[in-house]
């Protein structure tokens, strides 16, 4: 005969019965061994929501006994990190100690006002931060003091107006190649491995032993020729191009050598000049300065002068050292003229044909260096009268102080203008009455033209 086991239920409240009424439910005897511990089972009804299930007893207490075991060894290890592996006291690992006081506040609001009066604001923190780049020229708190480009670091002499992020640093590492600027020493040289340029983005339109000229297209490469202005700004009071530069050429000075072409030195001169301007801004960087380029780059623009076939001058005003260079320049040019003529007779025209000077250029160098006399008996004529051993010692002391100079024959460069040709026709709206009589008169005439239609023309040819 086999025993048969029945479980007590414990009685529940069942629906549509009355309050404190019990029910039990026979269970059926379980297959197998019985229990180890007892020969009954006792069960509890649980409902865990999928309409209710039994669950033995015994397994829920090893599981929570499971978990409870589970959160005293997290607590444990929790302990264990906060007091840094008991290498820290509990006192030690406190860290409400550190918690802002009355006094660090106070100290905090001094500071952060005293930082405000620095950079120009109002007392309290009131003041606005220049976020432009014309807000923070003439600024105390914003002025990069030194540059790095190449293996130079130089100072800087006036205020440039670099990006507001930029001009929080005392020092800006500039490419000398692509002329990047940047914040860091790191990026700097992470630039320095990574940049392919090697020269200006342009044409090489001269090249003498070491000295290259590059001519860079303001339009075409603006990026490039804005970085280009905010350099010649910290060492160019007068200076106020800085991102406007697609009217402008660019003619940038390199130095050559293996490791490719250095930024030296440029100037920039307008596309179109409506005064006969030849050189608008001209810049040395102070690393490069006592080496005769500046007196290289006014001789490559009066050669270009020469090539286009019209005077040239430079944009006036000049400032003082401009206007010192360029005496120098004119001096020497004068007299290598009259020394080669020997004493024959020579007009204002031509050294104006052969050096490439406007005529009132010609006369101030003249009229400075008292070589300019009324003619007698002959009212309004005037006489160049030099001194043949002052003119050549001073040509002598000239070229051993600047011996470089520019070669016209290794020139390669075709000049910036338009040339249409007119029929001899009349009909020429842009030809004023005395013109339009000249085009008729002749059956072919070469006209320079700058209309605007004409300049918009030109700029689809330089793109295609």
């Amino acid at each position: 005969m086999t025993k048969t086991t029945t479980s007590a239920v414990a009685a529940a409240q069942t629906p549509g019965r009355k309050s404190g009424s019990a029910h039990t439910t026979p269970v059926k005897p379980r297959r197998g061994r019985p229990p180890k511990s007892a020969t009954k089972i006792t069960s509890t009804e649980t409902d865990n929501g999928e309409g209710g299930s039994l669950e033995p007893a015994a397994k829920r207490r090893r599981t929570y006994t499971k978990k409870a075991k589970q959160a005293e060894s997290v607590s444990l290890e929790l302990d264990e990190r906060v007091f840094f592996s008991n290498r820290l006291s509990a006192q030690e690992a406190d860290t409400t100690q550190f918690v802002p006081g009355e006094e660090d506040r106070s100290m905090f609001e001094e500071a952060r006002a005293a930082a405000c009066l620095t950079e120009g604001g109002a007392e309290g923190g009131g003041g606005t931060t220049p976020s432009t780049p014309s807000a923070m020229v003439g600024t105390v708190g914003y002025q990069v003091k030194k540059i790095r480009i190449g293996n130079s670091v130089i100072d800087s002499w006036y205020i440039s107006p670099y990006p507001d992020e930029y001009s929080r640093h005392a020092l800006l590492y500039i490419c000398e190649y692509c002329l990047k600027y940047m914040k860091s020493e790191y990026t700097f040289k992470r630039h320095c491995h990574k940049c392919a340029q090697r020269h200006p983005p342009g044409d090489e339109i001269y090249r003498d032993d070491n000295i290259s000229v590059f001519e860079v297209d303001g339009r075409k490469n603006k990026i490039y020729c804005q970085n280009l202005c905010l350099i010649g700004k910290m060492f160019l009071d007068t200076k106020t191009l800085y991102y406007d530069v697609e009217p402008f050429l660019f003619y940038i000075l390199c130095e050559y050598d293996s490791q490719g072409y250095h930024f030296a030195g440029y100037y920039s001169k307008e596309k179109r000049s409506s005064m006969g301007y030849n050189l608008s801004c001209i810049m040395i960087l102070p690393s490069k300065q006592r080496e005769g380029y500046g007196k290289l780059l006014i001789e490559f623009s009066y050669l270009l002068s020469k090539k286009e076939g019209v005077p040239g001058s430079p944009e006036k005003p000049l400032s003082d050292f401009g206007l010192l260079s360029y005496r120098s320049y004119w001096r020497r040019a004068i007299y290598e003229i009259l020394l080669q003529r020997g004493g024959a007779s020579v007009s204002i025209d031509d050294l104006a044909g052969q050096t490439g000077m406007t005529v009132d250029d010609i006369i101030s160098t003249l009229q400075t260096d008292g070589m300019l006399h009324r003619m007698p008996g002959s009212p309004g004529s005037y006489a160049i009268v030099a001194d043949a051993k002052k003119t050549e010692e001073y040509v002598r002391k000239a070229r051993e102080k600047n011996p470089r100079r520019i070669d016209p024959s290794k020139l390669r460069w075709a000049p910036f203008l338009i040339k249409t040709t007119l029929s001899a026709a009349p009909t020429d709206r842009r030809l004023s009455a005395p013109a339009a009589a000249a085009a008729a008169a002749s059956s072919n005439v070469n006209i320079n033209v700058t209309s605007d239609g004409d300049d918009e023309d030109d700029e689809d040819d330089d793109e295609e």
